[in-house]
Formats: structure tokens, sequence, C-alpha cells
């Protein structure tokens, strides 16, 4: 009896289905991507289908209207969109950052359900081999469908950047995974590799991320001032345009999706370089001379040709005392003795991390929105990555000295 125990096939993940013992197979695990992916697509697709409906007089069909959603959902992810000669790559950040909230909740609810279901210490490796994979392969899934109802309408993402969807979904995974490290829960992979790394990296992390978050804060607070102060030009030129009821209400849900981008372009003429809304125009803090601007209302509250008042300089503060905030978040935790050289470590990497960060916007939020004068719109992401990173890096020298001097004087 022993023997025949001995040699008994044993249980295996493998063969353990979605109602066996055992961790689910690789297939169930498709169906959390397709639900994350098909969650933030069917957002924009249902909003293409009313905008169809309540137009009965629109000349396309409603096949060709879920088409142009699909390729605004891929332009969000931050895929090039064809469209006739123009290739279109500014990504409606709004899109985006719906996709990432959705896929990042999706994943977190994944993790935690097969975490309950995995016995013993199998959920770490079924983490790499099977929960991942199987969630990037459901995601890329219903990007391959999306890019079939492309077909249809006049543009279309080209086949081959397809996998670049894939960004959302490994990004909002190792989110998730840092976030359960630094709640001390198990996490595969991300927990290991910052355990590895030297102290101030995880540190670093979540203060680098509030640093950003607050830096896309004052763009969006200045955006906001400006279309406050212009309201009536901005009114007016959502009058001039006519769009009825229908058109009125598409056209303020696409102003409110690149809202985010604004905030980047904002941020951008707050830290110096500026920012193109055409070709050979610009916008920085000593002048601004937008030429003709696109068809977008919003667009109204930026002003008019000249130059600007010289005290608007002292704006560069602004990136300069959210660098002394990252050193502080980044510097709180760590013991009152430490050495200088340890703290400036750590607030030189968080710093790093929100640069990084608004790089990453900066080429989301900068790109072609059409052929000419609009081949070239936005900021220049990499001048606005190293202008925030030494504004930043400025002020968490003045908080490190700061912390310093208080520190010898007691």
């Amino acid at each position: 009896m022993s023997l025949l125990q001995h040699v008994r096939p044993r249980p295996s993940d493998r063969d353990a289905g979605p109602s066996g013992d055992g961790p689910p197979a690789l297939w169930t695990h498709l169906l959390p991507g397709v639900r994350a992916a098909g969650g933030s697509w069917l957002v924009v697709a249902l909003a293409a289908l009313l905008g169809w409906v309540v137009a009965p007089l629109s000349s396309v069909s409603w096949l060709q209207a879920v088409g142009v959603a699909s390729a605004a959902w891929g332009l969000a992810h931050g895929l090039p969109v064809g469209l006739g000669r123009a290739t279109l790559d500014v990504a409606p950040l709004g899109l985006t950052v719906l996709a990432g909230a959705v896929t990042a909740r999706a994943v977190r609810r994944t993790l935690e359900q097969t975490h309950a279901a995995a016995p013993g210490t199998t959920w770490g490796p079924l983490v790499g081999r099977r929960i991942v994979p199987g969630f990037l392969a459901g995601y890329l899934a219903v990007g391959v469908v999306a890019w079939l109802t492309t077909l249809a309408g006049p543009a279309r993402p080209p086949v081959w950047s397809l996998p670049l969807l894939l960004w959302v979904p490994l990004a909002a995974t190792a989110w998730v995974l840092a976030r359960r490290h630094g709640r001390g829960e198990e996490a595969p992979y991300v927990g290991p590799a910052l355990d590895r790394a030297p102290r101030w990296v995880a540190r670093a992390l979540l203060p680098g991320v509030r640093g950003a978050g607050l830096l896309l804060l004052a763009g969006l607070l200045v955006v906001l001032v400006a279309v406050l102060a212009r309201i009536g030009t901005v009114t007016g030129l959502q009058s001039a345009l006519a769009p009825g009821a229908v058109g009125g209400a598409v056209l303020l849900v696409a102003q409110l999706l690149v809202v985010p981008d604004l905030a980047v372009w904002a941020l951008a003429w707050l830290a110096g370089p500026g920012f193109t809304v055409a070709q050979g125009s610009t916008v920085t803090l000593t002048g601004a001379h937008p030429g003709l601007l696109p068809m977008l209302p919003v667009l109204g509250a930026l002003p008019t040709g000249g130059d600007l008042p010289g005290a608007l300089l002292a704006l560069l503060a602004v990136p300069v005392l959210v660098g002394a905030v990252v050193s502080w978040l980044a510097c709180r935790d760590l013991a009152r003795l430490s050495s200088w050289r340890v703290k400036a470590t750590t607030a030189t990497a968080a710093c790093g991390v929100s640069a990084a960060l608004v790089l990453v916007a900066g080429l989301l939020a900068g790109g072609s929105l059409g052929v000419q004068r609009l081949a070239q719109v936005g900021p220049s992401a990499w001048l606005l990555a190293l202008a925030v990173l030494g504004e930043l890096l400025v002020g968490a020298a003045l908080h490190v000295g700061v912390d310093r001097l208080l520190q010898h004087r007691r």
C-alpha cells in the first residue's frame, strides 16, 4: 500500500482547473486581462455608440464609430494612429489614466483571489508562470479585437504596435506588487528585487510617485486658472464652432480627456522649457507666440502673443518647492541621526523617480496631431524631464542642507 501511494501521480497545478483543489489553469487567468482591457475599451466604444445613436443624420455607420473609438483607445495606450497621410501620437491621458486605474484594480483583485486560493508557497511561482502571462494574453486579445474594429474606420494603429499595449498592464502589475511589498505582504519578483537593492531604492519609490503627482497637480492648477481667466474666449470659441447639442457634448468630453495632457504642457511652462501648439509657436514663462491654434476651444485659454511679465519667472520656484517636499517625504522615515549622505542619496533617488515619471507623461502628451503645422505639439519630453530633475534636486538639496544645519544646532 505504501508503494502504491509512493508511485501514485500527485496532482499538480498543471492538472488543476478552476474547480479543482490546486491553482487555476492558465486559461482561467485570461479572463481578468480580458475584463481589464475590455472595461476601458467598452467605456470608449459605448460613448461612441451613444453619440452615433443620438446623431441620426450622421453619415458614418455604427461600426465606423466603434472603429474610431478603438483607435482612440489604442492612442491612449501610446500607439501611433495613422489617419490618411497624418500620424497621431498624442495620447489622450484621461483615457490612459482610466485604462491604468481599471487595470490596476483588476490586477489587485486577481492577485488577492489567487493568493487566497493557492496552497502553501505555490503562489509566488504561479504569479510568474501563469497569472501574469495569462493576464497579458487576455489584455492583448482584447487589443487585437479592438484593432480589427478599426478596419471599418479611417484611423488605425499599425498592427506591429499592438504589443505596446502591454506596457499598461505591466506597469499596473509592478505598481500593485510594489504596494503589496510596502505593506509587508508577499510580492513575488518585485519584493525580492527591492529587498536585494539598496535600502534607498525602496524608500524613494513612493515619494517619487507622489512628487510626480504634485508636479502634475501644479500643472492642472495652472490650466484651471488660465481657463477661468479667459473663460469668455473659451466659451466664445465653443459657440463659434456651432457643434449643436450632441457635437457640443462630444467636444466637451474630448476636451476633458485631454485635460491631463494640458496639465503636462502647463508643467513644462512652469518648469521653463515651455511647449508648442503648432509649428513655429512657443509658449514659455517669458513670452507667448501661439500662432494659429488647433480647433480646440480650451486652447483659447492660452495667453495672446507677446511678452509676459517678468514676475512670472518666480513660478520656477514651484518645482523647487516640490523637490523639497519630495526630499522630506523620502527622508522622514530615516533615523534622525542618519548621515547627510544617506539622506541626500535617498532624496536624489526620489527626485529621479519623479523626473522619470514626468518624462513618460511628456512622451505621451507631446507629438504629432497631424501634418505640417501640427506635426509637433506639446513639450519636448526630454527637456522637460531634465529641467524638472534639476529643479527638484535644488529643492532636495535645500531640504537636506537645512536639515543638517538644524541637527548641528541641536
